[in-house]
């Protein structure tokens, strides 16, 4: 997969890579991870709540 940034936004990641100790590939992956499993908990208290 080949994902393109903004140049000001490369420059984000890799400086918070940085200062986070990780390779830019890893803090991607965590990054999107983060995001995703929060949206499917939105999902589901979305789901839920429109339930009762």
């Amino acid at each position: 997969m080949k994902i393109n940034f903004t140049p000001e936004t490369y420059q984000a990641l890799i400086a918070r890579a940085n200062r986070e100790d990780k390779a830019a590939a890893a803090l991607v992956n965590e990054l999107i991870t983060a995001v995703l499993n929060k949206e499917e908990k939105n999902d589901k208290t979305e789901t839920s709540g429109s339930l009762r």
